[in-house]
């Protein structure tokens, strides 16, 4: 199955964030990773190991607050403004050597 960075990978793991700071953690074997809000570190660890097949070393978490955005509404030429949802994310570092492919699942 493949999987682009916006389609959900499973129920409790929503997406690979993929960013410039992202992917540059990953010569250290660490992957960021959008996941539910009630996730403990050892679940994360879990289902990285279920769904990829890889080792997981270490987890640490963050949970990201909202941020206020301003949107520009096309049909009634108005500015709104907005805030985004806030998330968890984790950074889980990987074995040496093991790899997340991010175009495909390893199951």
């Amino acid at each position: 199955m493949h999987f682009t960075k916006n389609m959900k990978i499973s129920n409790l793991i929503n997406k690979l964030i993929v960013t410039e700071k992202s992917t540059s953690m990953k010569d250290k074997n660490v992957y960021v990773i959008k996941v539910q809000d009630s996730m403990t570190k050892h679940s994360i660890a879990s289902h990285v190991k279920d769904i990829f097949g890889v080792d997981v070393l270490q987890v640490r978490t963050a949970i990201m607050p909202s941020k206020p955005k301003t949107v520009f509404s096309q049909t009634t030429r108005k500015r709104s403004k907005i805030r985004t949802g806030r998330f968890k994310k984790a950074y889980v570092v990987l074995k040496s050597g093991q790899q997340i492919d991010l175009t495909k699942e390893n199951k």
